[in-house]
């Protein structure tokens, strides 16, 4: 390399030097540009299409599982039972933020858009346990024994109607009415007029003739 390179080469530095330094300078002086946040006083705001940490409403969750089958590292778990109404009822519903990579292929998929990114990102701890999210307050076997109960009674109440439906009689049919001293009797013989015996009496008088004589 020459003299005339070896040159070159001190003056681009100094140059690329001055340029970056001119930068530097101006943001120091000038208060205008802020760069440096006095965190945790001061917080950028995340943008609207930021994805934050999960959450899932879940009175709108249905159960299907379509995000526990599409999520690239299972970090979420649900549990479910068939009630008596024969719909899914979440027994729980849990999500590990510590190994979600925040893909948003949960939220796509997800039918009744129960499930959302947040704009949460500060999750420090010290215990693994505390970056999984449980979304079902109540204790997963508690609901367990509740639906199970429920689903007992309701087939219960469905198999006593069951048997007094079959007990009843057919719709249109009258009651049977029996007379009193004669059970074989319907309602039809308390009504029906008693026959006269048959052959006419000795003693029947016959009618008077005309002019009001007797018959001998």
């Amino acid at each position: 390399m020459g003299l005339k390179g070896y040159l070159h080469d001190i003056w681009e530095a100094v140059a690329t030097t001055a340029k970056g330094m001119r930068i530097t300078a101006r943001y120091g002086v000038d208060p205008r540009e802020t760069i440096t946040l006095q965190y945790p006083e001061e917080r950028w705001e995340p943008s609207e299409r930021f994805r934050g940490f999960l959450h899932n409403d879940i009175k709108r969750c249905t159960s299907c599982t379509m995000c526990v089958k599409v999520c690239p590292v299972d970090c979420i778990s649900l549990e479910s039972v068939r009630g008596a109404d024969k719909k899914l009822v979440l027994a729980s519903y849990d999500i590990n933020i510590g190994r979600c990579m925040y893909c948003g292929l949960c939220v796509e998929v997800c039918p009744p858009k129960s499930l959302t990114h947040t704009s949460g990102y500060e999750k420090a701890t010290v215990t693994r346990g505390e970056l999984i999210l449980h979304f079902v307050p109540e204790d997963a076997e508690e609901i367990k024994a509740r639906v199970a109960k429920q689903v007992a009674e309701a087939a219960a109440k469905a198999e006593a109607e069951k048997s007094a439906k079959a007990e009843a009689p057919p719709m249109g049919w009258p009651a049977p009415v029996f007379a009193a001293g004669n059970p074989g009797a319907g309602a039809d013989a308390e009504k029906k007029p008693a026959q006269e015996p048959k052959g006419e009496p000795a003693n029947r008088e016959e009618p008077p003739k005309e002019g009001g004589e007797k018959a001998e």
